[in-house]
């Protein structure tokens, strides 16, 4: 759900949805979003008008801050990918908690997606965990893009759709930033 929540604060502070319309772009039933709509008020981070929802200014610092730890991007399909939807999030020193990689493919699983692949930067290569072999060079452009440095991890959720994709990636990163 922590997912859900960085997408519903993205889609706030972008277009200011009322609760149907938030309803519907995070494909989630209206009296779930009635309910995260009302934790939310209640941190702070949002407010509601008949107009629809603003981020307050402590919702805009808090988007800020997990932006900036969690930055992320839509990509198109790569021969890493297991479908046509995918959106990759950056994980800042991630890579020391990253085991096998499976974790986060679970963890997106769970969430919704078909996958997820996880990509470690060491010795200025991205690696996928147990394989020796460097990503492609189109590929490595469009990770490069996010500014990561060494010790970094590359978390890539696939889904049929960009939504899907994109809950996958950040409840898989979520997951490892709170990971023992």
């Amino acid at each position: 759900m922590e997912a859900h929540i960085v997408k519903a604060l993205k889609l706030i502070g972008a277009e200011g949805p009322g609760r149907k319309h938030l309803a519907a772009r995070l494909e989630l039933g209206e009296g779930v979003v009635r309910t995260l709509l009302g934790r939310l008020m209640a941190a702070g981070l949002v407010s509601t008008s008949r107009s629809g929802t603003a981020l307050t200014e402590m919702g805009r610092r808090f988007l800020s801050e997990v932006e900036a730890a969690l930055p992320g991007r839509p990509l198109g399909r790569t021969d890493l990918t297991v479908a046509r939807s995918n959106y990759l999030v950056l994980v800042r020193s991630g890579a020391s908690r990253v085991r096998f990689g499976v974790e986060q493919r679970d963890e997106a699983l769970l969430s919704g997606a078909r996958g997820a692949t996880t990509l470690l930067l060491r010795m200025g290569g991205l690696l996928v965990p147990g394989l020796e072999a460097d990503v492609s060079p189109g590929l490595r452009d469009e990770i490069m893009a996010l500014g990561p440095g060494e010790g970094d991890a590359v978390i890539i959720g696939s889904a049929d759709s960009g939504l899907a994709a994109e809950i996958g990636a950040y409840s898989s990163a979520i997951a490892l930033l709170t990971s023992g």
